[in-house]
């Protein structure tokens, strides 16, 4: 028997496609083949211990490539901006910046001569701040990553760089539907709440280097993050030094944010008119889930059949049949405290009305009738799939490992994840969809020439136009 020249996962997966495509002379390719076994998956273990001072340490040792990645996460993001949207991701910006100890210049040509990068962002819950270098200079990396989470001194004239940066970024996104789509989603599904904020030219003006000072001294504490390594590494030696350089980061308090409240109600369509566009971009959203809710592999599933790629039922319909579009999916986007579920398109200005109502129709189906086992099967297949050949990715699964930490999930929950998915069965699937995807109760948000596509969607809503700079122009009732 011929051995598999490639990775044990990869191997594992590559059989379940080969079993999926071969043999198929004189196979009938209107009928969907069955589904074969779903491989087992192993999660990488790691090693997992807390400093005195309340820091997380993770520690994820291969020998795939003589490299070491440290990924630090401090559980704080743009939910706890206040009203100067767009700090979190400045504050990240302005790390690497400029420490204590090297000046922006000096930090970038020293870690260059050394193949190091130091990186960060920031999400609505969390920075994130990494670093990498070849396992040689493990130390050093440790030192950079040091330097850029305990020392950032926030120059004024790399604030200033930073803000200009972050001006063009909202002004060019303005231009962008697909960015403007996104924004007014959140703002219309999350309301008041942080996660429903936007960074916005005002609120980027109004950011000083103050405050960037105080959410660092405020939120970038140990207790209210963790730290994860992976690579080639001796854990022997490397945690000793982690201990010694990051043992006297002096505690906090951890922040606390309360959980999105608003409930989208109804039907009512939320309009942003850029003039002269030639296609619509659309959104249908409703309230989701948080990214701990007990559900979440099994629904994966669930969206999969709707949304998930070339072969989900959106995709068939809005493109296969109907020609509306070159593709369309689902997704829920979970947060730390709460989600927003997302059906979207980007249609021809003349199909608008229809496209929306087309992925009504399909959000009512999966509702409605439960899904066919083979068309489930093959769901859970691609799903597992997906998963087993990330898990070739260190850097994914360092991710993952802190996620577990950030999010509040369960311990053994990648353990465990392709079993749960193996299990769900057609009438799970039915009452998920029913619990989880939106009937009566969704957000139509639409980007495009107002002129064009209000008339198509007057009859499904009451309409709220928008400018790009998301600013209400005008409401038309349902019947104009």
């Amino acid at each position: 028997m011929m051995s598999c020249p490639v990775k044990p996962v990869l191997c594992a997966f590559f059989a379940v496609v080969v079993s999926a495509v071969a043999e198929t002379n004189g196979v009938d390719r209107k009928t969907q083949p069955p589904a074969a076994p779903l491989p087992a998956a192993t999660f990488p273990e790691f090693k997992e211990t807390t400093l005195d001072n309340g820091l997380k340490v993770f520690l994820l040792e291969t020998d795939k490539q003589p490299t070491v990645s440290f990924r630090l996460v401090i559980k704080a993001g743009g939910a706890l901006e206040g009203s100067k949207h767009g700090l979190a991701g400045m504050v990240a910006a302005l790390l690497n910046k400029g420490t204590k100890n090297l000046s922006a210049e000096e930090f970038a040509r020293q870690a260059d001569r050394l193949g190091i990068s130091v990186e960060a962002a920031a999400s609505h819950d969390a920075v994130y701040i990494s670093g990498t270098g070849l396992s040689k200079h493990a130390e050093e990396v440790l030192r950079f990553l040091s330097e850029a989470i305990l020392h950032p001194l926030f120059p004024a004239e790399q604030l200033e760089k930073e803000r200009v940066k972050a001006l063009s970024r909202i002004e060019a996104e303005k231009k962008e539907p697909a960015a403007l789509a996104g924004k007014l989603r959140d703002q219309v599904v999350f309301g008041n709440h942080p996660y429903g904020a936007h960074a916005t030219a005002d609120s980027i003006q109004k950011i000083t280097r103050a405050d960037a000072v105080k959410f660092h001294k405020k939120y970038f504490v140990p207790n209210n993050a963790s730290l994860a390594v992976v690579g080639e590494f001796d854990r022997e030696k490397l945690l000793p030094k982690i201990k010694k350089t990051f043992g006297s980061w002096k505690r906090g308090k951890a922040p606390a944010v309360s959980p999105p409240s608003v409930k989208v109600e109804g039907v009512k369509i939320h309009l942003v008119d850029r003039p002269g566009s030639v296609q619509s971009n659309i959104i249908v959203a409703a309230n989701g889930i948080p990214r701990n809710n007990h559900d979440t592999p099994e629904l994966s599933v669930v969206n999969s059949v709707l949304g998930g790629g070339f072969s989900g039922r959106l995709f068939q319909n809005l493109r296969e049949r109907n020609g509306f579009t070159y593709g369309s999916s689902s997704n829920f986007d979970q947060r730390k405290l709460g989600g927003v579920f997302s059906a979207t398109a980007e249609v021809r200005n003349e199909v608008t009305g229809k496209a929306v109502i087309e992925i009504l129709n399909e959000l009512k189906r999966i509702r409605e009738e439960p899904i066919p086992e083979p068309e489930l099967d093959l769901r859970k297949q691609y799903v597992a799939g997906n998963y087993l050949l990330s898990l070739e990715s260190d850097r994914r699964n360092l991710e993952r490992v802190q996620d577990i930490d950030l999010f509040g999930l369960p311990n053994d929950y990648y353990q465990t994840l392709v079993s749960r998915i193996r299990e769900v069965d057609p009438n799970e699937a039915q009452s998920l969809a029913r619990k989880y995807i939106p009937a009566r109760d969704v957000a139509i948000i639409v980007v495009g020439d107002a002129d064009q596509i209000r008339p198509q969607l007057e009859p499904l809503g009451p309409v709220t136009v928008y400018d790009t700079d998301l600013k209400v122009k005008g409401q038309h009732n349902v019947d104009g």
